[in-house]
C-alpha cells in the first residue's frame, strides 16, 4: 500500500447518512399525493407570478383583470374553479399554436407579418 493511500486512508472523515425511517419515507411518499401540497404549490406559484400573468388567467377565467393583486387565498370556492379554467384554457391554447404551426417562441418577424 502506498503511503498516499495509507495517509488518505487515516485522514478521511467517517461521514455518517442517517437513513430515513420507513415511516418517514412512507410519509415523504404520501405527501407527494396529498391535494394539500398541490394547493400550497399552486398558492405559492400564483402569488409569486407578475401582475400581467396573474391579469391573463383571471381574465381567461372569466374574472375581472383588476383583482390581479389578490392572494390565492382571498379566493373562494367559485373564484377558484374558474382560475383553474382559465390555466386550462390558456393550456389548450397554447397546445392549439404548438400542433399547428409549431413553437412559438421559434416564430420569426418573417412568419407573421406580410414581408415579400
Amino acid at each position: 500500500m502506498s503511503q498516499l493511500a495509507r495517509q488518505h486512508e487515516t485522514h478521511s472523515p467517517v461521514v455518517e447518512s442517517k437513513t430515513p425511517s420507513a415511516l418517514e419515507s412512507i410519509a415523504a411518499c404520501k405527501s407527494l399525493f396529498d391535494k394539500g401540497v398541490k394547493r400550497q404549490k399552486l398558492r405559492k406559484m400564483y402569488d409569486e407570478m407578475s401582475d400581467r400573468n396573474r391579469g391573463l388567467i383571471l381574465i381567461a377565467g372569466g374574472m375581472p383583470a383588476k383583482d390581479y393583486n389578490r392572494e390565492f387565498d382571498s379566493f373562494d370556492d367559485l373564484e377558484l374553479q374558474k382560475l383553474r379554467s382559465g390555466m386550462q384554457f390558456l393550456k389548450e391554447m397554447v397546445l392549439k399554436f404548438d400542433r399547428k404551426v409549431g413553437d412559438v417562441r421559434r416564430l420569426k418577424h418573417s412568419d407573421i407579418c406580410k414581408v415579400n
